[in-house]
């Protein structure tokens, strides 16, 4: 075998990349709680933004001041220059604030969807669950996630169908006993009574 063929088969195949939409299991659900997180996040950001830039302006305008008040006595710098310096830095300030709100904004907003997803895929696991268990199929395909949400919830469900399976397994035993008597054609009157007695306790769990 070639050196080649060697390190072909010893390289392993490259993990999936994970899409956003990946990530939206539950888009109604899951961009109504990103829109409403990110758009108190812009409003307070925005305010705060709008706070910080008048204190700037402020300020400049007081350096601005100040230098003239300087320029008057060494003359170094005419008001037009002083004045361009100090309204760069304005700009400057408010392009920082501007970035400064958006780059936080796209940051919850994606943070709430990974969140909102270890939220969703655990609920839509156990929904697709719950499914089987109405249409009688009573078994447990997969498990969370370490890092997803609701553990507990998915715990106490896994419980549920273990003590429903257990259930069902002793009816059917129960069942084969009683088909086994009445096949042999002995104790009849036994056998029916363990029918009558799984019947009655299949009427109890509908009480």
């Amino acid at each position: 075998m070639s050196v080649e063929a060697v390190t072909a088969e010893n390289q392993a195949p490259p993990k999936p990349r994970r899409k956003l939409r990946n990530y939206l299991l539950d888009p109604q659900f899951q961009m109504k709680y990103v829109g409403m997180v990110v758009g108190v996040t812009f409003v307070v950001a925005s305010v705060l933004g709008a706070f910080v830039y008048d204190f700037s302006t402020s300020l400049t305008d007081s350096m601005m001041a100040n230098e003239l008040l300087l320029d008057e006595y060494q003359g170094s710098a005419s008001f037009q220059q002083i004045e361009e310096r100090a309204r760069a830095f304005d700009r400057f300030v408010l392009i920082s604030i501007i970035l400064g709100v958006l780059s936080l904004v796209v940051a919850l907003g994606l943070t709430g969807i990974v969140v909102t997803h270890k939220v969703v895929g655990p609920a839509y696991k156990m929904r697709l669950l719950l499914s089987e268990i109405g249409e009688g199929r009573l078994s447990l395909r997969g498990r969370l996630r370490r890092g997803d949400e609701l553990q507990s919830l998915f715990v106490s469900v896994e419980e549920m169908v273990d003590r429903l399976r257990a259930e069902r397994e002793e009816q059917i035993d129960a069942l084969d006993r009683a088909i086994a008597k009445l096949r042999a054609g002995d104790d009849r009157d036994q056998a029916l009574a363990s029918l009558e007695a799984m019947r009655d306790q299949m009427a109890r769990s509908l009480e």
